[in-house]
Parts: structure tokens; C-alpha cells; sequence
């Protein structure tokens, strides 16, 4: 099911910019975003040089991370948690790692995702059993697994609910699985306190700059314990033109509570800066209305 709120193109054609934001002429937080991606997101992309998982699915060995493949999730993890505010440590929990790489195996060799997978299943555990079921699942691998779960792309991901778990500003432990054609991250339990540095908001794609090859059809925006029931969406383009959009129904089944909708339109693929300012308006938070109001820049990365 999807829910409309009503937006629409300015009249006639013509330009509403009034309280429109421009793109700073400033360029150090572009810079910065930049510096962000390459340190953290281009670092962790997967080279022929990597070290193969080292288990065997016809045998149903489990095998283990190599290290730098770890190394690289868990980095490319930080990048978009960085990038969207939240700067705490993420550790990984070896005890939560060895089940979830049990439930990455066996995703694998059923080639499919169940988090109550049977005892029917090829390669099935009591330990893959526990993994599944408190882990995001993916057939992906490596560090783009993270991508897979930020993307949260299908009809079944309207709440993007991989996204709300790795986003989340209690998120303090993982466990990691992973083969050669599966993923699997363990993201329940053991929550910890907020980082004191959070943002008010989390949202995706963040405020501010964000590589658009980044941005993905679904934009989020989270906040614990809000109520978005009578929210409203509306978004503006670079030329100050209302951009149309759909928004997901509500589920509050994920990490914080989230809104999440889809704007019509979006260049993702511009070599200029392409600027997007989004307001929402009747945010609940305890039991008080707020509005919020943010640009999200959108930059390419070879521009």
C-alpha cells in the first residue's frame, strides 16, 4: 500500500522559491563529504586482491571472514553512518559473527533469504537458525552488501527496514556473516545509548552533500519514538519547482520510527550540483508538533 500526500508543480510552470535555500558558495562541506567517500566508502570497495571466504558450501562449511574483507564492512558501514551524523564505534560481537556466518551459509546454499529458515534447509544449524533470525539478510557479499541493505530497493523493503537497523543511533554491536554469494548481520539486541553527538534526525540521504550515485529511489527520515501519522512531505528542486511524491506506509516494526517516501524526478546523474530542500511538517515528538526543514545536495563524485 502506498500513501499520496498532495504536492504539485508550482502554477503555471512558474518558480515558488520563496524561503528556497541556494547552494553555498562555500565549497569546504563538499569538500569534506568528499573527503568522507574516499576515505571510508572508496576505501572499502571489493579488489581482486582480496582474500576469498574460505568455507564450502557443497560440504556445508562455514569457513570464515578473511579479516580485510571484515575491515571493509565494517568501514563501509561507517561511511554511511558518518555521513548521516552518527560518529560512535561499531564493534563486532565474535559470538553473534559465528551464527550469523551459519545463516549466511545457508542462505547461500538454499539460494534464498528466510529468517526462519526450516530444518528442512540444505546446511541447516541451531546457530544458522539464531543468525537468521536476528540478522539482515542479503544475497550480496562484501562490503556492498552494506549498499544492498542502504538501498533497501523491492516491495517488501517499503518500511527500509535493513536501513533503519544499520542507521540506527543505538546500534553499538554487529555480527557479520559472509560467503561468496550471501551476507547476513546480526543487528538485534544489546542496544546501547544514543552517541551524545547525534543528530536531531536521521535521514537518508542526509542533510547537506552526499554523492548521487548514493541516492536511491527511497529517502528516509527517523526520529525515536516520533509519530509521523499526520505528517506531511513536500520537497523542492534546484529551480525552487515542488517535486512530486509518494510516501510508504508506516510500519514501526524497525529501529526508530520512520517516515519514507519516494520523489519523482531526482538527477542522479547530473555533473552539477543539484540541490533538494525537503520539509515536513506535524512531527509528533512527545506529543508535540514540530516542523523540520533540510537541503540535501546532491554532488558527483568525478565532477
Amino acid at each position: 500500500m502506498v500513501l499520496f500526500f498532495m504536492t504539485s508543480c508550482s502554477k503555471d510552470g512558474e518558480n515558488n522559491t520563496d524561503n528556497f535555500q541556494e547552494i553555498p558558495a562555500d565549497e569546504s562541506a563538499k569538500l569534506a563529504a568528499l573527503k568522507l567517500y574516499n576515505d571510508y566508502y572508496l576505501v572499502a570497495t571489493t579488489t581482486n586482491d582480496d582474500t576469498e571466504w574460505t568455507g564450502d558450501e557443497p560440504s556445508c562449511d562455514p569457513g570464515n571472514i578473511p579479516q580485510g574483507v571484515k575491515d571493509k564492512i565494517l568501514m563501509r558501514l561507517m561511511y554511511f553512518r558518518k555521513a548521516s551524523g552518527l560518529h560512535n564505534e561499531i564493534i563486532e560481537n565474535l559470538t553473534k559473527s559465528e551464527k550469523a556466518q551459519q545463516a549466511a551459509l545457508m542462505m547461500y546454499a538454499n539460494n534464498q533469504l528466510e529468517h526462519f529458515p526450516p530444518e528442512s534447509w540444505k546446511c541447516y544449524s541451531a546457530h544458522g537458525k539464531d543468525g537468521a533470525g536476528n540478522s539482515l539478510l542479503a544475497m550480496s557479499k562484501n562490503a556492498e552488501a552494506i549498499d544492498t541493505y542502504i538501498r533497501d530497493q523491492g516491495s517488501a523493503n517499503g518500511p527500509v527496514g535493513h536501513r533503519r537497523w544499520l542507521l540506527w543511533p543505538r546500534l553499538q554491536e554487529i555480527g557479520l556473516g559472509n560467503t561468496e554469494a550471501s551476507n547476513a548481520i546480526w543487528v538485534l539486541g544489546n542496544p546501547g545509548s544514543p552517541p551524545t553527538d547525534a543528530p536531531d534526525f536521521i535521514a537518508w540521504p542526509p542533510e547537506g552533500y552526499v554523492p548521487n550515485r548514493l541516492v536511491y529511489p527511497r529517502w528516509s527520515f527517523s526520529i525515536q519514538d516520533a509519530d509521523f501519522t499526520e505528517t506531511q512531505i513536500s520537497m523542492k528542486d534546484s529551480k525552487g519547482n515542488s517535486v512530486q511524491l509518494s510516501v510508504e506506509e508506516l510500519d514501526n516494526a524497525y529501529g526508530d520510527r520512520t517516515i519514507v517516501w519516494v520523489p519523482e524526478g531526482v538527477n542522479t546523474n547530473s555533473a552539477k550540483d543539484e540541490l533538494y530542500q525537503v520539509t515536513l511538517e506535524n512531527v509528533k515528538v512527545n506529543d508535540e508538533s514540530h516542523d523540520f526543514e533540510y537541503s540535501v545536495i546532491l554532488f558527483d563524485i568525478d565532477g
